[in-house]
């Protein structure tokens, strides 16, 4: 499972995998682009251009970096009072914690590897092998049971499916693969492990596998890695580094982007900013809300993409406790449930990273949309209750906790993005596409090189600022 992705961190709207031609690309674009902020050729442009760059995510900084590095003037315009956008790393007992995106999702030849070495981060492999699995009422699943589920996710996710659905008709994931439907199954707990494997699903796309494309499921190259990384200092070490020296203003919301003569007018609440070109970076979410008008609208293939692309959510519950009650080597802590909403698929351990008695709990796709609309306590009270069904009614209560909402954020509107039924990668590319040679799109969702991952944000980032540098 796993988050984002580097979105609310971190869903993997084509299942796409490290193939080699992917690892290729990636290797490439890593090789192409400076690791470290004025590591760039210092050579001027033959013409240096004003540009805006709305969201100081990855994908902004990205694009922003590379731009300035080239010798063009460059303004980050940011919404919130941070940087990082859907990155989110707090202090929290001691430690760095990523409230969103998370993982590092296969390190060999990800262009952040790089970047995070260079920002001093130590990073941290999480193995799936190294984990406890309980059915709903507590009792640990057998080596058999445990490697049976994994053995169905593992055929679910590899490149060469044997449940890869070739219909001509797009439909859902559930529809294609009935195990994931607990109504398909005879026994109570096969249906518990269908729901589980469901939960896994929406985890790992932030949509539910009753909406997600099985086409687009899928339609991706390669296997998943089976290697991530977090990192001890969190992802802002290095949207810290991509930022370092760059002009960026804060608490900046962007009302309007408007194409006028030759260049673009990108306006505030406040204040207009004039720009030959702009990099917009802004979160599917506040794109699907229109929360910020474009003169003249945006073309058909946009707006289109903008409605199709799914809006996908994952969601933390984090809990520390004043000792550990489960295995100090575990990294993660699954459980099935008898009830529609699992509160807790999966569990993921800090103890074993960073030595710290922390849970952090993740929850996907619309049972993510129903959790995040109760009280912290309650929420923190679910999880509590799978905790006690695993390893007793003696465990201690958690000292602190936090709870993230990131479909409620006003300036994400959700996780990251997904291929619903009826959508497409093409659907990526249209988003990704420039507007009058002037305004240039760049995120997550807009790149066609592993979208709805935290790489994909930045290679979409610097792939406008190659475009832009070439108009």
């Amino acid at each position: 499972m796993g988050d984002a992705r580097g979105s609310a961190g971190e869903g993997m709207a084509l299942a796409p995998g490290f193939g080699r031609r992917s690892l290729l690309r990636l290797l490439a674009a890593a090789a192409a682009a400076p690791i470290l902020p004025g590591a760039a050729d210092a050579q001027a442009p033959a013409r240096a251009l004003n540009v805006i760059v709305i969201g100081a995510g990855l994908s902004g900084l990205g694009a922003a970096r590379a731009l300035a590095d080239a010798g063009h003037r460059v303004t980050v315009l940011e919404a919130r009072p941070r940087t990082g956008g859907r990155l989110h790393t707090v202090d929290f007992r001691g430690v760095r914690l990523d409230m969103g995106g998370a993982w590092i999702h296969g390190p060999e030849g990800n262009p952040l590897t790089p970047l995070a070495d260079a920002a001093g981060i130590r990073r941290m492999p999480t193995y799936d092998a190294r984990s406890i699995m309980a059915d709903a009422d507590g009792r640990r699943l057998t080596e058999a049971e445990t490697t049976a589920i994994f053995d169905t996710v593992g055929r679910l996710i590899a490149h060469d499916s044997p449940y890869a659905y070739a219909g001509a008709r797009d439909v859902s994931l559930a529809e294609a693969v009935p195990i994931l439907d607990p109504t398909t199954r005879t026994t109570p707990y096969d249906q518990r492990v269908a729901a589980w494997l469901s939960s896994y699903v929406a985890g790992y796309a932030g949509g539910d596998a009753a909406e997600v494309s099985a086409q687009g499921w899928f339609g991706g190259e390669g296997e998943i890695p089976e290697e991530n990384h977090l990192l001890a200092q969190g992802y802002n070490a290095i949207t810290d580094l991509l930022g370092r020296g760059l002009d960026i203003k804060l608490r900046q919301v962007v009302r309007s982007v408007r194409l006028t003569g030759s260049g673009v007018v990108v306006a505030t609440a406040d204040q207009a900013y004039f720009a030959d070109r702009v990099v917009v970076t802004l979160p599917l979410g506040v794109l699907k809300r229109g929360d910020v008008a474009f003169d003249p609208p945006l073309p058909a293939a946009h707006q289109g993409a903008i409605a199709r692309i799914g809006n996908g959510l994952l969601n933390k519950i984090v809990l520390a406790f004043p000792r550990p009650f489960w295995p100090a080597e575990v990294h993660y802590l699954r459980s099935l449930s008898a009830t529609r909403d699992n509160v807790a698929p999966e569990i993921v351990s800090l103890q074993p990273h960073l030595g710290v008695p922390v849970l952090v709990a993740l929850v996907g796709g619309s049972a993510a949309q129903r959790i995040e609309m109760l009280p912290d306590a309650a929420q923190v009270d679910l999880v509590m209750e799978v905790l006690r069904r695993m390893f007793g009614t003696g465990i201690p209560r958690p000292v602190d906790s936090r709870v993230t909402r990131w479909s409620r954020d006003i300036h994400a509107r959700g996780a990251y993005s997904f291929l619903p039924v009826g959508a497409s990668i093409g659907d990526h590319a249209a988003l990704s596409r420039p507007v009058a040679g002037r305004i240039f799109f760049a995120g997550e969702a807009a790149t066609t090189e592993w979208p709805s991952y935290a790489h994909g944000a930045l290679l979409g980032g610097r792939r406008a600022a190659r475009e832009v540098a070439g108009s």
